[in-house]
């Protein structure tokens, strides 16, 4: 019982960092002039996320992820990211993101940036602290989807 009234809370602490950490996302400032046709779909996309998560809108989330997505080394796959999403107890109240950019090389892109969450989850809000974000995009039947996340810290 005594491993239960441990393990619990740590188990419980660590799986809202690891899902506030994997749904942390950007709101992308206005296009700047200078991107290309491409990086402005790009970050089109990127708005829709963030968009999709702020509004709990599976289907959109479920569209621009691939299907072979990961984050968290692994950890964390489309089919969980969207029972995240659909998940009553998890609500993200807003993201707010700063020093985003886009980087395209033919079928790949990359967005990063920084960014910060706020939310609830089973009624306790939270607030995550300041970290950096990259996401690793691929152009599939003519669209262009998220495969893979990456996180850090910022100190």
């Amino acid at each position: 019982m005594r491993h239960i009234a441990i393990r619990l809370p740590v188990a419980i602490v660590t799986f809202i960092v690891g899902i506030t950490i994997s749904s942390l996302t950007a709101n992308v400032r206005p296009f700047a002039s200078s991107h290309t046709g491409e990086e402005r779909a790009v970050l089109e996309v990127e708005r829709e996320y963030v968009r999709a998560h702020t509004e709990r809108d599976v289907a959109a989330l479920d569209r621009i992820l691939a299907d072979d997505f990961t984050s968290f080394g692994g950890r964390v796959n489309k089919e969980r990211k969207l029972a995240l999403l659909s998940n009553p107890y998890f609500v993200v109240t807003s993201l707010a993101t700063e020093d985003v950019s886009v980087s395209v090389r033919g079928e790949e892109a990359w967005v990063s940036g920084n960014a910060r969450m706020t939310g609830s989850f089973r009624g306790r809000d939270f607030e995550t602290p300041s970290y950096r974000f990259t996401r690793r995009y691929e152009k599939r039947e003519g669209r262009w989807q998220i495969v893979s996340c990456s996180f850090s810290l910022d100190w």
